[in-house]
């Protein structure tokens, strides 16, 4: 038996009390690896039961539904930011790495890699016989010109503040076409990992046109058609590198901005898939040809608090609003049990970094002191937006507003349009609720929490903590990485706005005829041995 498998049950009876019947997918892709050229290395790869290559069935259009999408997409994976966008890049693009859920990483369209003594300098050999979906050979130049594009600013990647401290553009060779040479800046132990972000899939050389016809990867799927914000479709890439796959004829996306219609769309109507859904919806999904497919462990969602503004930039409210939060009552009313409390950190309890100390209980009298030393003795209105662009994040709202009430905290839900909650509220507004999936804590830490992430939604400067990123990124001994990245959760919970109830599953919803699609991390889910069965 497969550890996920064996984790999986046991922890079944303990959530089944506090979720009621809901349907797990059986036998279904419950992973953190989607193993690559055949090669399950790693044992992290668990796929649909009676996927023997006899047993397939080959072709047919399998549609997915999503509500976080927003009008802003494209189908550059550089700028990926949602469900939607990070699906569909997915099927059209392919990374040098992949990493599972015990941050190790194994080969895509990189065979290996290696390291100098002191890991300043990385070179990785890419695999032959891949071809981008035009049939032009993909080489060294299109790795380099991909890792350098995301080095640039102002595109606005994600890994922009993970990687430019590494390394420059002119660091970036290639000796030979089946050769990239990346010497950095910096020691950087993780270079391979960060590598394998969706942001750092493999674009074809050059490209600067993202519409159906510049987007090239060497994917499973190629590009068929893409209305932004509304709907896309992939066609079956007939050349792609791992033959025999993929064995469907192509993937339909639809938006469907209501959560309860999304998960209709499955159950009673035309697709296979949805993203994502409310908790609460979990039970309502049972039987009827579909069920809950569970990733545990695999995303977090915060109440975001701009440091910048008033009242947030006095520490004394937010730190009174994260002690008010009674977090086993949050995950048991959104979340129904699909989880565990957190500390207020990005990285589950059970991550090996998570640091052991850190406070999880409810302090009313606690918050109300600090309010009143901050001048609130009668206590605090603040308002807090959310959308139902992704599932629970209402939920969330209603029971951060129940849950601190008692400590004076009076909260006014607004909520948003899915349509525009990513671009008009996210990264704008003083306190909104936002989400993000599990990752290794240098890697979350230096995207969402760093002086310069593009995405440090609190919006404060920690120097320790960007001291701390780079201490981690200087030793590859694991015990000594331990310690420093426990130091660096710590900063970030007793110091950035940022409530962290607690670290839970992801909820998709799938057909039960859907067999053979592999969920991970980074992209959500990889569709190149899904079939219907």
């Amino acid at each position: 038996m497969a550890d996920w498998e064996d984790q999986l049950r046991r922890e079944l009876t303990r959530r089944q009390l506090l979720r009621g019947a809901a349907g797990i997918a059986a036998g279904a892709g419950v992973l953190g690896l989607a193993a690559c050229g055949g090669d399950d290395e790693g044992g992290g790869t668990q796929t649909g039961a009676g996927e023997a290559e006899g047993d397939v069935k080959r072709g047919g259009i399998l549609q997915v539904s999503f509500s976080d999408s927003s009008t802003d997409e494209s189908l550059d994976p550089a700028i990926s930011e949602l469900n939607n966008d990070s699906f569909y890049t997915g099927q059209i693009y392919e990374g040098l790495t992949v990493a599972d859920t015990k941050w190790d990483v194994h080969p895509v369209l990189a065979e290996s890699w290696e390291s100098n003594e002191d890991g300043s300098e990385w070179t990785f050999k890419l695999r032959q016989g891949v071809n981008f979906h035009d049939g032009s050979p993909f080489t060294s130049r299109d790795a380099a010109y991909s890792i350098g594009r995301l080095l640039d600013e102002e595109l606005g990647s994600p890994l922009f503040s993970r990687l430019q401290p590494s390394l420059d553009p002119d660091g970036i060779t290639v000796p030979d076409d089946q050769t990239l040479v990346l010497s950095l800046k910096r020691p950087d132990s993780l270079m391979p990992l960060a590598l394998s972000a969706r942001h750092a899939m493999i674009v074809k050389d050059r490209t600067e046109d993202f519409s159906v016809a510049g987007a090239l990867g060497t994917g499973p799927f190629k590009v068929k058609s893409f209305q932004p914000g509304q709907s896309w479709e992939v066609e079956k890439n007939t050349d792609y590198w791992e033959k025999g796959l993929p064995y469907l004829d192509g993937i339909r996306g639809v938006v469907v901005g209501e959560q309860s219609t999304k998960v209709q769309s499955v159950t009673s109507g035309q697709s296979h898939i949805a993203d994502p859904i409310d908790y609460s919806a979990a039970s309502t999904v049972s039987g009827g040809g579909a069920s809950i497919l569970e990733f545990p462990g695999a995303t977090y969602l915060l109440v975001a608090m701009d440091q910048r503004k008033e009242p947030f930039n006095d520490e004394r409210v937010v730190d009174a609003i994260k002690m008010a939060v009674d977090r086993e009552q949050v995950l048991n009313a959104v979340f129904q049990g699909y989880g565990d409390v957190t500390g207020d950190v990005p990285v589950p309890p059970d991550d090996f970094y998570y640091p052991p100390d850190l406070s999880t209980e409810q302090d009313i009298e606690g918050a109300k002191q600090l309010l009143a030393d901050a001048g609130y003795p009668n206590g605090i209105d603040v308002e807090l937006h959310t959308s139902a662009s992704y599932g629970g994040m209402v939920d969330l709202a209603v029971a951060f507003q129940q849950v601190v009430e008692p400590a004076g905290i009076r909260v006014k839900i607004n909520q948003g349009s899915p349509d525009t909650y990513w671009d008009q509220v996210w990264l704008v507004k003083p306190m909104y609720v936002s989400y993000y999936t599990r990752r290794h804590p240098n890697e979350i830490l230096s995207i969402t929490y760093a002086s310069n992430a593009p995405w440090n939604e609190a919006q404060f400067k920690n120097p320790t903590l960007d001291d701390l990123l780079a201490q981690g990124l200087r030793t590859t001994d694991r015990e000594e990485q331990k310690q420093i990245y426990q130091d660096a959760l710590r900063e970030v919970a007793d110091k950035h706005g940022t409530s962290i109830p607690a670290f839970v599953s992801k909820l998709w919803v799938k057909k039960d005829n859907v067999q053979g699609a592999e969920l991970e991390l980074s992209r959500g889910m990889l569709m190149r041995k899904a079939y219907i069965a």
